[in-house]
């Protein structure tokens, strides 16, 4: 009997540890876990970026084919319905549109995906162009999303836009198929994900090192023949790279801290292909007013190419375009606070 006993509870226990490890995710699982983080996330920043840019076709296929926008205008669904109220509601954009006077910054997103459908909850902020041609927060919000897979493809299942400063509650709700991508591994997959995370870590670093006053730090974020960019202003290699912010702002004093200036950057889309990607994304400089506030002085967006150099990620080239205020703008802008400062 005892025997038997034993046997039973060597059965039991050795069951208990395969149950344990059944539940355990496969590398497979965990990977489309991530791939439908990233997927979301990007859909997210792409709503922002055809909505400034007035891409309304492009933003209207981000939605389900029964996908429903409840916000201020109502309720729309479907994506020709929801393109058809951004028409009426925003007018069509005229050919080569570049908005230079507003923009959204989506921030915060919080993501659960369960199966083929995603609960997802992110803010937003939505930046205009001031009197003083400076960016200027207008309105702070949130989105209450439910996503789903449709032919391959995350898209908007329903999007409920709130208004929270000012408070704006939305309308009371009532109530292009692509053809399925190549069959990665796992491996594969995940290389693209980690290869789309270190990029976004670089242009998280570009701004630090660059508020930081790292100079030599900053350019060898750059590739060896890495190009930087502004206007006409170009500039070829680490060492010229290196040598434009030391003419800009000086040698930094030892244990320098910056407490007049630093970078927001935000809503980055990152394509990433094979050795090479592509990056887009947005800056904003804080800088200290007289008073000793912080205050929002220039908005822009970078346009970068990558490439994976000694097995690192560098910037290839990277083109800074000032928007809130225009490059010229700011530049008057700085010359008159110099002469100010010198009088």
């Amino acid at each position: 009997m005892h025997h038997r006993t034993l046997l039973a509870v060597i059965a039991l226990a050795a069951s208990s540890v395969a149950s344990a490890q059944d539940a355990q995710p496969t590398l497979e699982q965990r990977v489309e876990r991530m791939e439908a983080e990233s997927e979301i996330r990007r859909v997210l920043i792409e709503y922002g970026a055809f909505l400034d840019g007035r891409d309304y076709a492009s933003y209207a296929q981000l939605f389900a084919d029964d996908g429903v926008w409840v916000g201020g205008f109502g309720s729309f669904t479907g994506p020709a319905a929801i393109e058809a109220m951004l028409k009426d509601n925003l007018g069509e954009a005229e050919h080569g549109y570049i908005n230079k006077s507003s923009f959204h910054m989506m921030t915060n997103p919080i993501i659960a995906v369960e199966g083929d459908r995603a609960e997802v909850s992110s803010r937003y902020l939505f930046w205009t162009r001031s009197d003083s041609d400076r960016p200027s927060p207008a309105l702070a919000g949130r989105y209450v999303d439910e996503f789903v897979r449709q032919d391959g493809q995350w898209k908007i299942a329903r999007r409920t836009t709130y208004g929270v400063i000012p408070y704006r509650d939305p309308a009371d709700p009532s109530a292009s198929t692509s053809p399925p991508a190549q069959v990665e591994s796992a491996e594969a997959r995940l290389r693209k994900l980690e290869d789309q995370m270190a990029i976004q870590r670089i242009i998280v670093e570009y701004a630090a090192r660059l508020d930081g006053r790292d100079f030599a730090g900053y350019a060898d974020l750059f590739a060896k023949d890495g190009v930087w960019q502004n206007g006409a202003t170009v500039r070829r290699g680490r060492e010229e790279i290196e040598g434009l912010l030391v003419g800009l702002f000086g040698e930094p004093p030892e244990g320098f801290t910056n407490m007049e200036s630093y970078h927001l950057v935000s809503n980055p889309q990152v394509d990433v292909d094979g050795d090479r990607a592509t990056a887009r994304s947005r800056h904003l400089l804080i800088m200290r007013d007289e008073q000793g506030n912080p205050r929002p002085a220039l908005t822009g967006i970078y346009e970068d190419e990558f490439v994976r150099e000694d097995g690192e990620w560098k910037i290839l080239k990277r083109v800074d375009n000032p928007i809130i205020p225009t490059a010229e703008e700011w530049r008057r802008q700085m010359m008159e606070r110099s002469g100010s400062q010198t009088q």
